[in-house]
C-alpha cells in the first residue's frame, strides 16, 4: 500500500508496535512443507512484502539463504537496521514482479499480513513461476480485529472503528477486504488453478462471513500465527500503526487522533480506567498454505 512509502508514515513506529508472529510459526510452515513431500528443500526462502522484516528475521535459522522484498525503500531501511546481525538479502521489488528470481528457484515463499495489498492474480502467477515444484507458499495474517474475552462489547466497537464508513472504513485500499474476508479470494484462485494441498485455517471463528462452504477452512483450537499480548496502552500503540489512520487525518486534521479516541471509547464500555490492564483478546488470524500446480509432463 502506498501509504507505507509516505514520508508521514513512521516505519519506526511500525517496527516497534506491530505484533510479532509466534516463534513456532516457521515450524508449522516447515512441517507442512515436508509432509508427503520427499523432494522438499530448505535452501531458499523469500519473504514477500516484508515491511520492516518482522517475520523475515525468523527465517535464517531454518534456511540456507533468505531474501525479503518490499516496495517501500523506507520500510526496507528499517528492516536492514533491525537485521544487521542476520544474513538476509533485502530487495526493493513489488510482489507481482520478482524478476530478480529465476524460475523454480524458491523452496518456501512467505507473506506475512501483506498479500491483501497485491494484485491477487498477478502475484499467484509470479509465485507459481518462482517456486520449485516441491515448494510451499504460506500466506498468513491478522485482521487487526478480535474477540475481547472479558469485554465482548468491545468487539463491535473496534470493528466499527476499522470498517465503518464514518470512521476509517472508506480510507482503506480495496485490498483490505481480501484480508478481512480471510484470504478466501486466494483460496479460490489456488483451487481453480490446480495448486495442490491447499489448506486454510482460521482462528477464532469470528472472521467476516465465515463459514463459507465453497471455501473451506479449519477453525483452530488456538492461535498459530500471532503472539500478541496487549494492554490498553499497547493496543493504542498498535492502532496508531494502521496505514489508513494517516489518510483519515489528512482529510480530518482538526479531529482528535481516532486511535486514541476509540481506545477511550472501549475502556469506557469496559468500565476500565487502567491503561496498563492486561487484556485477553483472541486475535483473528488466517494461515493459507499450498504447493504449486504439478506439470502434467
Amino acid at each position: 500500500m502506498a501509504t507505507y512509502s509516505n514520508p508521514q508514515y513512521s516505519a519506526a513506529n511500525y517496527q516497534t508496535n506491530r505484533p510479532r508472529y509466534k516463534e513456532t510459526l516457521v515450524d508449522t510452515i516447515l512441517a507442512y512443507h515436508k509432509r508427503d513431500n520427499p523432494g522438499a528443500k530448505t535452501d531458499v526462502a523469500v519473504d514477500v512484502a516484508t515491511g520492516t522484516g518482522i517475520f523475515a528475521r525468523q527465517l535464517p535459522a531454518h534456511f540456507a539463504k533468505v531474501m525479503a522484498t518490499d516496495i517501500s525503500g523506507t520500510m526496507l531501511e528499517s528492516a536492514r537496521a533491525g537485521s544487521a546481525s542476520q544474513a538476509i538479502e533485502y530487495v526493493e521489488a513489488s510482489a507481482e514482479d520478482l524478476s530478480f528470481l529465476g524460475d523454480s528457484s524458491v523452496d518456501v515463499m512467505t507473506v506475512a499480513t501483506g498479500a491483501h495489498w497485491f494484485d491477487t492474480e498477478r502475484f499467484a502467477a509470479e509465485a507459481r513461476r518462482v517456486l520449485r515444484p516441491t515448494g510451499t507458499l504460506a500466506i498468513f495474517g491478522y485482521t487487526g480485529f478480535g474477540h475481547f474475552v472479558d469485554y465482548p462489547q468491545c468487539d463491535k466497537i473496534i470493528k466499527d472503528y476499522g470498517l465503518g464508513d464514518d470512521r476509517l472504513g472508506r480510507f482503506w485500499d480495496r485490498g483490505r477486504e481480501v484480508l478481512v474476508n480471510g484470504y478466501r479470494r486466494y483460496h479460490t484462485i489456488f483451487t481453480r488453478d490446480a495448486w495442490t494441498h491447499v489448506t486454510r485455517s482460521i482462528y477464532p471463528n469470528t472472521i467476516e462471513g465465515e463459514p463459507v462452504a465453497a471455501v473451506p477452512a479449519v477453525v483452530g483450537d488456538g492461535p498459530v500465527v500471532m503472539d500478541f499480548k496487549v494492554t490498553w496502552r499497547v493496543l493504542q500503540d498498535f492502532l496508531l500503526t494502521w496505514s489508513t489512520l494517516t489518510l483519515y487525518h489528512k482529510e480530518h486534521p482538526e479531529r482528535e487522533n481516532a486511535a486514541v479516541a476509540v481506545v477511550r471509547e472501549m475502556m469506557a464500555a469496559a468500565g476500565s480506567a487502567d491503561m496498563d490492564e492486561q487484556l485477553n483478546i483472541q486475535w483473528e488470524e488466517i494461515l493459507l498454505m499450498c504447493r504449486p500446480p504439478q506439470s502434467s509432463n
